[in-house]
């Protein structure tokens, strides 16, 4: 919120985002929100790099070039992993099973 001096004698005001010019009174206070607005929008950019980290497509905050499929791999290894470890498991308890009935 920037305010330009329009004339001290009447004490009038203009604003310069809005043009609008007023007459200055002593019972306003104007707070200056521009540190505010830089703080909403590093915010902005921090949820947006937290709902990019749910897509396994998008870019992560303050990733490398190259790194937008990190997820989606990673996700695929561990899933072969414990799908592997879990089959084997599997294997080894039916294994068990029949060579206790005696069915081998």
């Amino acid at each position: 919120m920037k305010f330009v001096d329009m004339s001290s004698d009447v004490g009038l005001w203009m604003d310069v985002e809005e043009f609008a010019i007023a007459k200055e009174r002593d019972d306003l206070v104007f707070y200056s929100l521009e540190p505010v607005a830089a703080q909403i929008e590093e915010y902005d950019a921090i949820a947006d790099g937290v709902v990019n980290s749910l897509s396994a497509d998008k870019p992560l905050i303050d990733a490398y070039p190259g790194r937008e499929k990190a997820h989606y791999w990673a996700g695929m290894w561990t899933n072969a992993f414990y799908g592997f470890t879990v089959a084997m498991i599997f294997i080894a308890l039916v294994t068990i099973i029949l060579r206790v009935r005696g069915g081998m």
